[in-house]
């Protein structure tokens, strides 16, 4: 068990026995901080842990190559799939893309990078347009958005469905898209930092 959770029990015992207001409010505030490095500590445990287990189940490793600014259009609601609200999330992105100019480019790009899966649904990179263009998709809530690029390195004796590559990446990443370089034929994530 990590100190962290003895600290907290100590800080505990110590604001049962304080008698003083100011020294009751210091212990509370040092309880909070530890409190919140102890979850902390769990969540990045836990992670770890998933991704030992999973890549111990699967053998798929992730390895880091590039970092990018994108400008990235966020959905506006939690449960995207229910309704229609994809469909007309992607009339307004089509929308802001041919206001702005950057139509054809941005499905240049995505034509040569094959989505497979992922919770992003509007984006291009920062690099491919002019401040212009920039400038009116920001005005359109377009934000820019550092992208972590990692390519995924597969066994090639074995052979993994898509939906296995979606289910591994989903439980590693929390904001990403998986694509396929069609040119290369190269499994990427994009991880958006939002």
């Amino acid at each position: 068990m990590n100190n962290g959770f003895y600290n907290i029990k100590r800080i505990i015992r110590d604001l049962e026995n304080s008698q003083t207001h100011d020294l009751q409010i210091k212990l509370l505030e040092e309880l909070a901080d530890s409190a919140i490095n102890y979850r902390d500590y769990l969540i990045n445990k836990k992670k770890s842990n998933t991704f030992e287990e999973n890549s111990k189940n699967l053998n798929i490793r992730t390895k880091k190559f590039s970092q990018e600014v994108f400008l990235y259009k966020s959905v506006m609601v939690k449960n995207y799939y229910e309704g229609d609200y994809l469909e007309r999330f992607a009339i307004i992105r089509t929308s802001d893309l041919k206001t702005s100019g950057v139509f054809n480019l941005h499905n240049k790009f995505w034509k040569a990078h094959e989505v497979i899966g992922g919770n992003i649904f509007a984006s291009i990179p920062l690099g491919l347009i002019n401040s212009q263009q920039r400038s009116i998709l920001e005005n359109l809530n377009w934000n820019p958005v550092n992208v972590d690029i990692y390519e995924l390195i597969i066994d090639s004796n074995v052979k993994y469905g898509k939906a296995d590559i979606i289910n591994y990446i989903s439980k590693i990443f929390d904001n990403y898209l998986l694509v396929k370089e069609v040119y290369g034929n190269i499994y990427m994530v994009l991880h958006y930092i939002v």
